[in-house]
């Protein structure tokens, strides 16, 4: 295959913008070095991470974690202060004193509660720091008499769970402001009669709770905004998915109208400014109206329209479209099973393996160059080989601004899903690869 004005090479798109063509057999040019243009793979978009990818830490299992959390504190540290608040009953207020007991148990049994309706979580959260604030602040009215010494008044034993409760249920300034005032309340009390006079004592405890509760403010604090990060970084991967995905869309569609003008209007005006005879004159109307019809077809197809197609049907397709070219090109009888292969599949190899024929008649040399198409099945796929004994091509000297090769052969099967390899050197012939195989799960 010669360097002809359109493009160097054979089998890869007719008149101008045309490149690699169909091939040398095996057994043409041995020794001779040859070009392998790799398979060209799509450009991967990997999982939808709004489906596939599940991000450990989220805003929704960090609020579920806390309320999980605060109800098991709530529910445990309330069961194991029953007994102190059962021994301090004699020195409280008859009335207030169970009172301010019961209220601080409900609003735990609502924490517990809220575990199982989300939505109340929150709510619940802010109950029980509200309710434990009133019943530590109101403690000197709620103590008729003084408790012994020894003994702490039995809130202290729940500032931890109601600043918790707190550092979850309010916004970061307020929980911070609950978290201090609960130890300086504590501690104001304990110096007081009320509060068992218990001096220097007082401020080690109300340190004390100082400590665990700045620590649990500090841990919500930022597991939130780790998790809001996380949320927003996924929200943003999902975002800049499908922008890729309609920026493939709108690549695939591109190459389709590349490789659909290359292949019909330019062929066809090519062929009509050449058209000197009466016979080329036919041939070139017979072809526009080809064109039109093709474009037509393209613009109101739409993907997934039409049955898959048997390999036998697409073997045929091709044979009949190569039969009214220049040149003879032999399509030959590979292994065919049963498998079957999307329609917009078989339309993507079909046009690239007639292109390739196309490139390969316009450049490999003269019509007695021997030149083949193979259709076969591999596995559940297709493998087409197109190939010619004719002059070869460097791919290398392919310009860019080329469709033949690049859109009308390469990219139109990558576009499908698959694979397209051309294989040739100067004075080598050319062997266009094109393959498909489905992916697991796909119809075929």
């Amino acid at each position: 295959m010669t360097a002809a004005d359109a493009a160097p090479g054979n089998g890869a798109g007719a008149g101008p913008g045309t490149t690699a063509g169909a091939g040398a057999a095996p057994a043409a040019g041995a020794g001779a070095a040859r070009t392998a243009v790799g398979a060209i793979e799509p450009a991967p978009f990997g999982a939808d991470p709004a489906r596939s990818v599940r991000a450990s830490i989220t805003q929704a299992s960090v609020e579920r974690a806390f309320a999980i959390l605060i109800a098991v504190a709530a529910l445990g540290f309330g069961a194991t202060t029953v007994p102190a608040v059962l021994s301090q009953l004699p020195y409280l207020d008859p009335v207030w004193g169970p009172v301010a007991a019961c209220a601080l148990a409900a609003s735990f049994l609502f924490v517990g509660a809220s575990v199982f309706v989300r939505r109340l979580a929150q709510i619940a959260q802010i109950v029980c720091a509200l309710v434990f604030l009133v019943v530590l602040v109101t403690w000197p009215l709620t103590a008729r008499e003084p408790i012994p010494s020894d003994q702490a008044p039995w809130p202290w034993w729940l500032c931890t769970v109601g600043s918790t409760a707190a550092a979850m249920g309010f916004a970061p300034w307020r929980a911070s402001v609950y978290t201090a005032l609960v130890p300086a309340v504590y501690v104001a009390i304990r110096f007081t009669p009320a509060g068992g006079d218990a001096g220097a004592g007082a401020v080690l405890n109300g340190f004390y709770t100082a400590i665990l509760s700045g620590a649990a403010l500090i841990i919500v604090i930022v597991l939130r905004r780790a998790a809001a990060a996380v949320d927003a970084a996924q929200a943003t991967a999902v975002r800049r998915y499908s922008h890729a995905i309609r920026e493939h869309a709108t690549e695939v569609e591109r190459v389709q109208v590349d490789a659909i003008v290359h292949d019909s209007v330019l062929t066809t005006l090519l062929s009509a400014a050449r058209a000197d005879t009466r016979d080329a004159q036919v041939l070139a109307a017979r072809m526009a109206r080809n064109a039109i019809d093709h474009l037509e077809a393209a613009a109101s197809d739409g993907p997934g329209d039409a049955p898959p197609v048997p390999l036998v049907d697409l073997r045929e397709r091709i044979a009949d479209a190569v039969g009214a070219l220049a040149a003879p090109v032999r399509v030959d009888r590979g292994h065919l099973g049963t498998a079957r292969v999307p329609a917009i599949v078989a339309d993507a190899v079909a046009s690239a393996a007639v292109q390739a024929a196309v490139n390969s008649v316009q450049h490999a040399g003269p019509a007695d160059v021997e030149r083949w198409i193979v259709v076969e099945q591999r596995g559940a796929g297709v493998n087409v080989e197109v190939g010619d004994r004719g002059t070869g091509f460097d791919t290398a000297t392919i310009p860019a601004e080329r469709l033949g090769v690049r859109r009308s052969i390469l990219e139109r099967v990558v576009a499908v899903g698959g694979t397209a390899e051309i294989v040739t050197a100067p004075g080598a012939g050319t062997r266009v690869l094109l393959d498909w195989r489905p992916t697991t799960g796909e119809q075929r």
